[in-house]
């Protein structure tokens, strides 16, 4: 089994539950994921089954959608509902207030980093020194947010949707909207409902993917010639194929590599096999060098 797996995480579990019941439905430790979600999030996770876990680091680096549910009036210390309530303040203002400052949080901004993330600082992760009470400075990190949209208000929780890049906190959005609007702000809720390509509503929940025949859920990841859609590629095959399964690159694919790599926009090509379904290689640029093999694709008996 080879290919992404969308999953609609529940909310109350870890990334790493998730991981580990797949692992055990799949019936194989070659599962990974693209992004965590914290307990208290649900919504998309795209999880690496089998080779598809060489592609992680090109597949984390697409940006995000949600959906977030906001309580105004009250600061946490881990920035949302979870945690220990640090101030409440009484909520006077009109929707419109709240809209115009979510609407100013937009583009390109640096914000400190939640104390109660997985963030290392010296190899420790953040979290860990907030539980010990040990004192760290917080680091800051550029985010990038846009489409903000209001999609509810009620008297106990706003929602918005948003977009963000790769990285970037929720919560810490959330944190200086409240700021702004000076009454503070946790986070209440959160849905993932976009993670690079894929969106929530491809996604299976664990116990739907359980209940499938082996087959039907190997019809459900998407395969590995689809995985990165934005990315360029080439079909080879014959000698070609041959001679990059061996780690080689045919002096005619470097000249089909030269005619479709662009080194200011391209960091690597997709190379395919004849056989849909598979990827044989990624191929990058390395300046003085020329074109190298950046990973390897094995299968067992599927390329013969």
């Amino acid at each position: 089994m080879n290919g992404l797996l969308l999953i609609n995480k529940p909310e109350g579990i870890t990334s790493h539950d998730v991981v580990a019941r797949v692992r055990r439905i799949l019936q194989t430790r070659e599962v990974g994921h693209s992004g965590t979600l914290d307990p208290l999030a649900s919504g998309l996770m795209v999880l690496l089954i089998g080779e598809a876990t060489k592609l992680s680091s090109f597949v984390t680096e697409g940006d995000k959608s949600y959906c977030v549910g906001i309580k105004l009036g009250v600061t946490t210390d881990t920035l949302d509902i979870t945690g220990q309530v640090l101030t409440e303040k009484q909520i006077q203002c009109s929707d419109e207030a709240i809209l115009g400052e979510a609407m100013k949080i937009q583009g390109e901004l640096s914000l400190p980093i939640p104390m109660f993330s997985a963030k290392k600082i010296d190899g420790k992760k953040l979290y860990e020194y907030a539980r010990e009470g040990e004192a760290v400075t917080v680091p800051e990190k550029v985010m990038k947010f846009w489409n903000i949209e209001n999609v509810a208000n009620t008297p106990k929780e706003l929602k918005f949707h948003l977009a963000c890049s790769k990285g970037s906190f929720i919560r810490s959005w959330v944190s200086l909207l409240g700021d702004n609007l000076g009454c503070g702000a946790a986070m209440a809720s959160l849905v993932r409902t976009k993670s690079h390509h894929y969106k929530l509503e491809e996604a299976i929940t664990l116990p739907e993917l359980e209940a499938l025949t082996r087959a039907e859920q190997t019809a459900r990841l998407v395969p590995l010639d689809q995985a990165l859609p934005g990315i360029k590629s080439v079909r080879i095959k014959g000698q070609d194929a041959v001679l990059m399964k061996n780690g080689q690159i045919s002096h005619s694919l470097r000249t089909q590599l030269i005619c479709k790599f662009n080194p200011d926009l391209d960091q690597i090509i997709q190379i395919l096999p004849e056989q849909r379904g598979h990827i044989l290689a990624l191929v990058g640029l390395e300046k003085g060098q020329g074109f190298k093999i950046k990973r390897v694709f094995n299968y067992t008996n599927t390329l013969e």
